[in-house]
């Protein structure tokens, strides 16, 4: 057989072994496929796919090629186990993460390989969305919910997968074989936010896999974290009041800064406020103004502005910066409501916010998502997540730890206990910050942790003083 026709014999194996409607990988063997230069996050990497089955059980039917981007490590002597990077969501790619990547890439000063895998149902890994919910208001609540339930069957039948098998105990069982297709034998795991809980996962998994565990902005796999986030939220808008009235220059500018937002709450539940920006028109109901808040405390560059703006607003009736602040609500992928109905830590329930979380300023919000959330839950399939059912598991593992002071969604509360679980562990507090971190000292001195910490691949003598000198908020009075 001459050279021509054999490579042409290995292109089309490799073409069809990544095509999607395939029906069969080849056994017990991980493979990279459809490899190319790519630029991920101004880096140079490595792009490509690895297939595996929507269905891992059954080992047939529908393939997914889990889109993968590698950055590999440039020194003169590099390390062997990578870095993977968890990203958040549930639903954001990991490929896209471009803040994340950008860190890693600079603490880990070119040492390791920076492993990014879309997870299955995100990015470019068999992302699925849903059509917009047809209009059911007006209808009797019977025959509302028999006709959401119809149409959701419907279009369940339509999707290009299968809900089932969407949730993290899968998608950490994708990790694993994309860990084998690049001959890994240990690797540490990065995890922000959903992708601490994702990392969580994986090392109940696959503990004989990992070197390290980082986790940034995250709760315990026990914690029911949406159901406690409106008394989290209540909590970091309390310590934000409480900073500002012991700042001279902002309690000096807004002395009555707590009752101007409970009137701003009351004002709005008797007359929500129109704000016309960009030719549309945007209502803030009381609500939706609790959103828009709960969006701005997730980053503390951001809290720092509240203040001015809950002032200016009670003063003249000035809306605008929360009409065009953003705020998190259900998207239109699948992959999210699978994870959030299937499995035990994202639970969000009626009556678990009313028994949590019953008097914070986001509770009336959060229920109202909860109730939108409910009948979907009802009647999608529920997906497989046998790890999440049981207790967390001990572990030996070297595990380090980050949450923000005033997160509000992942507070330093959420991992109390950490140390009976992990022995070799380290829970560290960022002081000033929310769930997003942003102000440059916090985030150099969390990197030379990290760095030190994956180095060394133990939380003894790390050094953490940088955490002492990272600086109180300035608050905008002006």
């Amino acid at each position: 057989m001459n050279n021509k026709l054999l490579s042409l014999i290995l292109l089309f194996a490799v073409l069809l072994s990544s095509c999607i409607g395939g029906t069969q990988l080849e056994e017990n063997k991980a493979t990279f496929v459809n490899q190319h230069s790519c630029r991920i996050a101004g880096n140079d990497a490595l792009c490509g796919n690895v297939p595996v089955y929507e269905n891992r059980n059954d080992k047939s039917g529908r393939i997914i090629n889990l889109n993968v981007a590698v950055i590999k490590a440039t020194s003169k002597n590099p390390e062997l186990d990578p870095v993977f990077f968890l990203a958040g969501g549930p639903g954001e790619a990991a490929t896209e993460s471009t803040g994340n990547i950008q860190f890693l890439d600079q603490i880990l000063g070119s040492k390791r390989d920076i492993v990014l895998v879309d997870q299955r149902g995100t990015g470019g890994s068999n992302r699925v969305t849903v059509p917009p919910t047809p209009d059911f208001s007006g209808l009797p609540p019977d025959e509302l919910e028999a006709q959401f339930s119809e149409w959701l069957e419907q279009t369940l039948s339509e999707l290009d997968m299968d809900p089932r098998y969407y949730t993290t105990s899968v998608a950490m069982d994708d990790l694993d074989e994309v860990r084998q297709a690049f001959g890994y034998e240990k690797i540490n795991l990065y995890g922000g936010s959903y992708g601490a809980t994702a990392a969580q996962y994986y090392l109940r998994q696959y503990e004989a896999q990992v070197r390290t565990v980082t986790l940034v902005a995250g709760s315990l796999l026990d914690v029911p974290l949406f159901e406690l986030e409106p008394k989290h939220a209540q909590r970091t808008l309390d310590l934000m009041f409480k900073q500002c009235e012991a700042d001279k220059r902002c309690h000096s500018a807004f002395p009555n800064l707590q009752a101007e937002f409970n009137e701003l709450l009351n004002r709005l539940e008797q007359n929500p406020a129109e704000v016309t920006i960009n030719d549309n028109t945007i209502v803030l109901t009381r609500d939706v103004f609790a959103a828009r808040v709960e969006w701005i405390t997730r980053d503390a560059s951001r809290i720092t502005a509240l203040p001015f703006w809950i002032h200016q607003a009670y003063e003249t009736d000035r809306w605008a910066y929360f009409a065009q602040a953003g705020s998190h609500s259900f998207g239109s992928e699948v992959m999210p409501y699978i994870v959030r109905c299937s499995e035990k830590w994202a639970t969000f329930t009626l009556d678990g916010i009313t028994r949590r979380s019953p008097d914070s300023y986001l509770s009336s919000w959060s229920i109202g998502q909860a109730m939108q959330l409910a009948p979907v839950c009802k009647y999608a399939p529920h997906g497989e997540t046998p790890e999440g059912v049981s207790p967390q598991p001990a572990s030996e593992k070297p595990v380090l730890l980050f949450n923000g002071e005033w997160d509000i969604l992942d507070p330093p509360e959420n991992v109390a206990g950490v140390h009976d679980l992990w022995q070799n562990s380290l829970s560290l507090t960022i002081p000033w910050q929310s769930h997003e971190l942003s102000n440059y000292s916090a985030t150099l001195c969390m990197g030379n942790i990290v760095s030190d910490f994956i180095d060394n691949a133990s939380v003894d003598d790390l050094d953490a003083s940088c955490l002492k000198t990272i600086a109180s908020p300035i608050f905008k009075t002006k």
